[in-house]
């Protein structure tokens, strides 16, 4: 059973017929077609990111030459494209270059969090002193437990 809702008689009528008229044919026929050319393949993939439409697309290929050179750009080579502001640069940038799982940020927070205590130069040693005396602790702690 088909149930079919409109505001009048003549929006139904056109409904049954086109409901007729695909009845017997393959779903196919009413789908999107899917894009076979490169650079279709292109647009769409960068049609992902958000704000980047076909004409970026196209642009930031041309622009490149080629799509891993647009995935390996940074942020400011992608910006000097035209039509392509710091944000949608930017999106473009992190569509390709944000990790995608969790553990991987937490990584990378560690990592940078890392490089800034070695850029305080003294302080790094004096934290590595500090986590040095921690394990210490830590093992005599453990040989302690161990040996009740």
């Amino acid at each position: 059973m088909t149930l079919i809702l409109a505001w009048s008689e003549q929006e139904v009528a056109r409904y049954l017929e086109t409901f007729q008229a695909f009845e017997a044919k393959d779903a196919s026929t009413i789908q999107k077609k899917r894009e076979f050319t490169f650079e279709e393949q292109v647009a769409d993939t960068l049609g992902c990111v958000r704000s980047v439409n076909k004409t970026d697309a196209a642009t930031l290929l041309f622009q490149f030459g080629n799509f891993k050179n647009v995935m390996t750009a940074s942020a400011e080579d992608i910006q000097l494209c035209p039509g392509v502001g710091e944000k949608k640069a930017r999106r473009v940038h992190e569509a390709f270059n944000k990790p995608f799982s969790s553990a991987m940020v937490k990584k990378r927070k560690a990592a940078a969090a890392a490089a800034v205590a070695l850029d305080k130069g003294d302080r790094a040693s004096e934290v590595h002193d500090d986590i040095g005396v921690i394990d210490e602790a830590v093992d005599t702690e453990i040989v302690s437990i161990q040996k009740l």
